[in-house]
């Protein structure tokens, strides 16, 4: 959750001095589970960051059905469909029970009434093989469609986020080691906070939040800034806009600095590529699978449950008459397995589709913020216990140096 933090980082205030660490506005806490680990969004909601695949396999998926992040508890979606399926079953079963039984069951051979006997000889196979037809279609079907969603996933962590990510950096790599001189701190912080700034920008676009105010109240951007930004109708601008900032504010600084040309142009390249990661993120998340071919595959995984529901109550009618108690749980557990799996990888296909939302298995962007933010403070730090270079060759550390002379012990000029 991004929080502000303003006593400890000012800008320009009192002495004219200018600190600012990415991390301290940065402040997410890690809540460890049964076998994963979360962390809050930014609007507060638990997001799974990483999870335990050995505690997982010892306790087996069984024992951890209801952990955090489950089909099963990420959403009621799954459970409501199977308590459906298992109604649709218990009517088709008393239904069966009921029309065989209003016939009339006069005693028969065996001290078994007619409508015992009839309901023995109930031919089921057609209904049967009209579940197994149906079920050879949809496992292909339906792991094409899984696999299709979560490749689009993939490549919007890889090609979007992560090349927005590695963008920045990158950029402010380049910057911290070509202006590291004390008078381009401002240069170097805004750099870091027109990134994050920008993060958030995308994030609120993929939701559709607008929410401008928040980074003020963090100081990532100013309030000329966010009136600039809020004059852009389409939300989807407004990232572009900070990299296009960062990019203006770069060239700007290194043209002052004399700064060689293709440093320069590696940090362009770095600002462009960042641009083309926003562009892949709207590209996917605007153009979803065709909704045909998506309605296509919900219909059918629906009609599968819906003909399994009803052969399984039939089925379950017919061994109930013939007092078979393991082939009346083999069709209980059977619905709940299948219809449990089909749905739930609907549901898992549904939430790779935009993985920007709200739900646990959707990016904890704000995990990956608040380790970009302690890499990029990491290598600004960093450039204060640089050594230097001499002519020589030599490499200096000159507060060490300068520490050695005070204490009047030998120091060796070289590494």
């Amino acid at each position: 959750m991004i929080r502000r933090n303003s006593e400890k980082n000012n800008i320009g205030r009192g002495n004219g001095t200018f600190e600012f660490e990415v991390s301290e506005h940065l402040s997410i806490e890690e809540q460890e589970h049964f076998c994963v680990t979360t962390v809050a969004s930014i609007e507060g909601f638990p997001k799974v960051i990483r999870y335990d695949l050995g505690r997982l396999l010892s306790f087996s998926g069984i024992l951890t059905i209801f952990c955090k992040g489950t089909v099963f508890t990420m959403n009621r979606r799954t459970l409501v469909s199977l308590t459906v399926m298992y109604v649709v079953a218990l009517v088709a079963c008393i239904a069966t029970l009921v029309a065989f039984f209003a016939e009339g069951d006069t005693p028969g051979g065996g001290g078994e009434g007619e409508g015992w006997q009839r309901l023995k000889d109930l031919e089921t196979e057609p209904v049967e093989n009209l579940a197994k037809q149906i079920d050879s279609l949809v496992p292909f079907v339906l792991g094409l469609y899984l696999a299709l969603a979560l490749r689009r996933w993939w490549e919007l962590r890889v090609k979007a986020l992560g090349a927005i990510f590695e963008s920045l950096t990158s950029v402010c790599m380049l910057v911290s080691v070509e202006l590291n001189e004390p008078k381009w701190k401002h240069v170097r912080a805004t750099v870091a906070k027109f990134g994050i700034a920008s993060i958030d920008l995308l994030l609120q676009a993929a939701r559709h939040r607008e929410d401008l105010e928040r980074l003020v109240d963090t100081e990532f951007l100013s309030r000329f800034n966010v009136e600039a930004l809020r004059k852009l109708a389409d939300p989807w601008e407004r990232p572009l806009v900070c990299w296009a900032w960062i990019m203006r504010i770069c060239m700007s600084a290194m043209d002052y600095n004399r700064t060689a040309a293709p440093r320069t142009t590696e940090v362009m390249k770095r600002c462009l590529a960042a641009k083309d990661g926003m562009l892949v993120m709207n590209m996917y998340l605007d153009t979803p699978l065709p909704f045909g071919y998506v309605h296509l595959i919900t219909l059918l995984v629906n009609v599968q449950n819906l003909v399994m529901a009803l052969k399984s109550g039939f089925v379950f009618a017919q061994h109930f008459a013939m007092n078979q108690h393991f082939a009346m749980a083999q069709q209980v557990v059977t619905l709940g397995v299948v219809v449990s799996v089909y749905q739930g990888i609907l549901q898992i296909a549904c939430v790779t589709a935009n993985p920007f939302g709200d739900n646990i298995l959707n990016f904890p962007i704000a995990g990956y913020m608040n380790f970009m933010a302690q890499t990029v403070d990491a290598m600004s730090r960093a450039q204060n216990e640089c050594p230097v270079v001499a002519e020589n060759g030599r490499l200096h550390h000159p507060k060490a140096e300068g520490l050695d002379s005070r204490l009047n012990t030998p120091r060796s000029p070289s590494l």
